[in-house]
């Protein structure tokens, strides 16, 4: 068989097309996924913009103000103050990309702007106002307590529902992850995006029974508690997961009627109240006048005084 000897010249011309077609191969790859990096970043870009055109101007000013402060504020702070805030923030949906560093950094503005200005307003004498501006200090706890109440609403409203589509998914023969997946795409709510978070915990290698917790804990739900524990005891004892659900679904049901309940009994001493303040007064004013015009007095007499 006859040999091909080359040259020391034509084994470096291969080696360099070789080299270039390498080359060439990488700057396709490089080119055809450019397009798409850059539309991922215009698009974290866009929605970190709208995450801050959505904060309140006062969120802002306070964070530049505390941003000097924010590394020795949260020094000061343990581990477990810094888990407790982070529980705060969780439950409330870390609203607009709120995280435990720019929390602390808020509130350090906060107190460097309201606890100032309170001063400022106590020493001119104006104790009242200065009393009023101080109770701003606690204006991001009161809008996390907020949001997370209405996180919590929303929770047990669309639970039962989601259950009842979740059973529906499992009984077609789906398992109960990508059942959960499904689900959690077609129903887009505060409910899916915790079970969202669960399913991302279980890629990085959380257990189903962890994942759960940390969804029970993260949102101080009744309901979901119960599912949580439901789910895990069906799981335990190997019974049907569809029927299973289905009977969690009814289950929550009902508790969310009760729930109503209760929070319609919690509203009646407020309607009371407001009912008292507004009307009150308007009745007391009558009363007055009807008695006083109805009392015999001459005011021609007050003309000679």
């Amino acid at each position: 068989m006859p040999t091909i000897s080359l040259s020391p010249m034509m084994i470096l011309l291969l080696s360099a097309s070789a080299g270039l077609l390498w080359i060439l191969a990488v700057w396709a790859v490089h080119m055809y996924t450019a397009e798409k990096r850059v539309a991922a970043d215009d698009e974290i870009k866009s929605k970190k913009k709208n995450e801050e055109d959505q904060t309140f101007i006062l969120y802002r000013i306070t964070s530049a103000l505390g941003r000097p402060f924010r590394n020795r504020a949260l020094n000061a702070l343990s581990d477990e103050q810094q888990k407790a805030i982070r529980r705060r923030l969780e439950a409330a949906g870390n609203p607009n990309g709120l995280t435990v560093e720019l929390y602390v950094q808020r509130k350090v503005g906060d107190i460097i702007l309201f606890g100032s200005t309170s001063l400022v307003l106590f020493a001119g004498g104006s104790f009242l106002w200065s009393i009023i501006t101080f109770l701003f200090v606690f204006m991001t706890e009161l809008d996390l307590y907020s949001r997370a109440r209405k996180r919590q609403d929303e929770i047990q409203e669309k639970l039962p529902d989601f259950l009842d589509v979740l059973a529906v998914t499992v009984g077609a023969g789906l398992s109960f992850r990508q059942a959960l997946e499904r689900v959690t795409d077609s129903m887009p709510s505060v409910l899916s995006e915790e079970f969202r978070v669960a399913l991302r915990q279980m890629d990085l290698g959380t257990s189903r029974r962890q994942a759960f917790r940390s969804l029970a804990e993260r949102n101080k739900n009744e309901s979901l508690g119960k599912f949580v524990t439901a789910i895990q005891q069906a799981e335990e004892l190997g019974a049907p997961l569809a029927q299973a659900l289905s009977e969690i679904g009814d289950d929550m049901r009902r508790d969310d009627a009760q729930y109503m309940r209760r929070k319609a009994q919690k509203l009646n001493p407020r309607v009371t109240g407001v009912t008292a303040a507004t009307l009150l007064p308007g009745l007391i004013i009558l009363i007055c006048g009807a008695m006083f015009f109805g009392m015999d007095v001459d005011f021609s007499s007050l003309g000679n005084l």
